[in-house]
């Protein structure tokens, strides 16, 4: 059951299981670059600041008092808004930036605790991270928008579709929206994996880390990866993870009926194509083959152009 309630959980906590289970038991009852030429030297790219696109970086204020981090290139009131994944950052979305904000009014989000966003948050939620793309959608009075959502990007743009009402076209999901029949998990299920994560977060962050990849992933790329991934603070982790443990799709979607297009990678995790048909039907689903996890670092020539016929569509 856990693996069907969120994405990464699973990975994190099947290696050494045995061990792990132990433990809790003992503890319960005892500059211009294009996409083709970003996988010349993409960490090069990567770290360079978004600002060298021509992005402007600015930032809001949340309800909760947390400085949200966003970079925003264009002045038209329909855009295109990006949304990282977990333990990540805007930068995860280099190639697209530059590639899309060509045409388009572009804007990244740095959620609460990634990023350059704040660290302050109290209480982490899917609820939280979606106010938070809301509330820069709201700041800069967009008239229409394209959410695109990378991993936990993809339920993070669903809240915010939810807040948004017909400002939202479509929702894009990358390698994410695996099984949106998933209620969240509660009680000693969550209780439990919290306290996994506490007791072996090295470890259990690590072997998520590994599952990102695969044989054909650069080897610089999937580097970086690990090392961003590895920078994240335990605390923010450890919420973030929570807010993905109780995400309900099925709650959140009800009253939806937006589009909703994602291309998944066929290696990451199983996605449930009937399960999800049936809790949502305005959904289309399609692969990539020989791909890791983050499709548009990975691919982003084949990725750009899927995405450009989706949103020209």
């Amino acid at each position: 059951m856990l693996e069907e309630n969120f994405g990464i959980v699973w990975i994190m906590i099947k290696k050494d299981l045995a061990i792990k289970l132990l433990s809790i038991s003992l503890l319960f009852f005892g500059n211009f670059v294009s996409a083709e030429r970003f996988q010349d030297d993409p960490i090069k790219k990567l770290n360079s600041p978004i600002t060298e696109l021509g992005f402007i970086r600015e930032n809001i204020i949340s309800d909760d008092g947390v400085m949200i981090n966003y970079y925003i290139k264009g002045t038209e009131k329909k855009a295109l808004v990006f949304v990282h994944g977990y333990s990540c950052s805007s930068e995860y979305w280099w190639p697209q930036l530059e590639y899309f904000s060509k045409n388009h009014t572009v804007i990244a989000v740095d959620i609460a605790g990634h990023g350059k966003s704040g660290v302050n948050r109290q209480e982490y939620s899917m609820d939280a991270f979606g106010n938070d793309v809301t509330s820069v959608i709201e700041h800069l009075d967009l008239e229409e928008v394209v959410l695109i959502g990378h991993s936990m990007g993809g339920p993070v743009v669903v809240k915010a579709a939810n807040n948004l009402g017909v400002k939202t076209r479509l929702i894009v999901g990358v390698d994410t929206f695996h099984d949106l029949s998933t209620e969240g998990i509660g009680g000693f299920a969550r209780t439990a994996v919290n306290t996994m994560f506490k007791l072996f977060y090295e470890s259990m962050t690590e072997d998520s880390i590994d599952d990102f990849f695969i044989d054909k992933t650069d080897e610089d790329l999937a580097r970086w990866i690990r090392n961003d991934a590895l920078k994240s603070p335990k605390h923010i982790s450890q919420g973030t993870l929570d807010a993905l443990l109780t995400m309900n799709y099925p709650e959140s979607l009800r009253e939806l009926s937006i589009p909703i297009v994602a291309l998944n990678a066929r290696t990451f995790r199983e996605t449930k194509l009937d399960s999800n048909m049936n809790t949502y039907k305005n959904l289309q689903i399609e692969f990539m083959e020989d791909v890791g996890h983050f499709i548009m670092l990975e691919r982003p020539v084949e990725f750009n152009n899927w995405l450009e016929t989706k949103i020209s569509n």
